[in-house]
């Protein structure tokens, strides 16, 4: 397949900026061929910005014309994620998901299941391309970091007024986005939680409800992740890539200004990521462990230098991750981001409300139905 025809389902924000790098003509073997947009305001800016893109009025619509594309983009509220890939599946189409895959544990599981063979499935997590991101994998998984112990991700750049939360009906509610922060922004950084360290076996979250704003959902995070001091794999079936290791992430959407660092530490150093894009590394010159055993100094301190490996320099996110899986369906290339790994995010954000809810540390894999039965308690709730 040469070319593939993308139709993007959603034109908001994250759909127009979508829908205009594939008009442009950034992504070498995806086009666009359709927009699907139900308000009458935004078609007809379609009909002047994209004269040769088609115009759909409704999903219905958009799958009643599937065999004029390949593969959709869906980027509508996160309630309508699930519906819409099966359907797409269903019509055969490849699909391309913004986070995050659904807003539970168990739609994700029906998105998967839905799934054909001859389609591919990824999930828009972009901060995947921020070469710091990349080249910290890079650093854990050839064990330059040596035995990693603990790990803190202070995020809590993410502020947002109450014109942004009220700029949709469905927005930062439980009955309508099914969250707030954590479903939301956090998305990203947990999807980067996850493809760097792996599933935790133990989630502990202190979560706040409208600290911030007059809403009920959370806009405020203190949640710890525990892996079990074992090799092997963890309940899930993964593999645990770090026994021992000790987790925080501490994140708002009501603070300001806020900072963006990720901090880890191991045996043989000291990594950190600034604002997602700059790297440093400050390397032990001795393992700590060899240290240990030879220092006999009372007061001995391994010594150790520091440096830039990553400048922080502007990155295409997001037509990385467009070209990446248009190489996918044409050439067979891995995908960057997986509807698996959509899973697991959705899986940590769920466990994580579940958690805070009962007060309780949380063993993974978590109950589903619990948490579904909880949710929609809240949703009630919220109603009233």
């Amino acid at each position: 397949m040469e070319q593939i025809r993308m139709a993007v389902i959603g034109f908001g924000g994250m759909g127009r900026k979508y829908v205009k790098i594939l008009a442009d003509g950034a992504i070498t073997g995806l086009v666009l061929q359709g927009i699907c947009c139900r308000n009458q305001a935004g078609q007809q800016c379609i009909r002047e910005l994209y004269p040769d893109a088609a115009i759909y009025g409704s999903v219905e619509d958009t799958f009643a014309h599937a065999d004029d594309f390949d593969a959709v983009l869906i980027v509508t509220p996160h309630s309508t994620h699930v519906e819409i890939g099966k359907m797409a599946f269903t019509h055969g189409k490849h699909v391309f998901c913004d986070k995050p895959i659904g807003v539970s544990v168990k739609e994700a599981r029906e998105f998967l299941a839905a799934k054909r063979e001859d389609t591919a499935f990824a999930m828009m997590f972009h901060n995947r391309m921020q070469p710091a991101f990349q080249k910290a994998k890079q650093i854990l998984e050839e064990g330059s970091l040596g035995r990693v112990t603990r790990v803190l991700w202070t995020c809590n750049n993410w502020f947002r007024s109450p014109v942004y939360h009220a700029s949709a009906p469905w927005r930062s509610s439980w009955s309508g986005e099914r969250g707030g922060l954590l479903i939301n922004q956090c998305q990203h950084f947990l999807d980067i939680w996850q493809w760097l360290f792996g599933m935790p076996d133990v989630i502990d979250a202190d979560l706040d409800f409208g600290k911030y704003n007059d809403f009920a959902v959370d806009d405020g995070a203190d949640i710890r992740f525990l892996y079990k001091n074992e090799a092997g794999e963890n309940a899930l079936g993964q593999k645990r890539l770090f026994p021992g290791l000790r987790g925080t992430m501490i994140s708002a959407s009501g603070e300001h200004p806020g900072v963006n660092r990720l901090e880890i530490w191991g045996s043989r150093g000291y990594l950190r990521i600034d604002g997602g894009k700059v790297l440093t590394f400050d390397r032990n010159r001795v393992d700590i462990d060899t240290f240990n055993r030879e220092n006999k100094v009372i007061y001995g301190q391994p010594e150790h230098i520091a440096g830039i490996l990553t400048d922080g320099q502007p990155v295409p996110l997001y037509e990385r991750m467009l070209q990446n899986f248009s190489d996918h369906i044409r050439k067979g290339v891995p995908l960057a981001a997986t509807g698996e790994d959509g899973l697991n995010a959705i899986m940590l954000t769920n466990a994580a409300y579940l958690s805070a809810w009962t007060k309780a540390r949380l063993m993974l894999p978590m109950d589903e139905d619990a948490y579904e039965n909880l949710l929609a308690e809240k949703a009630a709730e919220e109603q009233k």
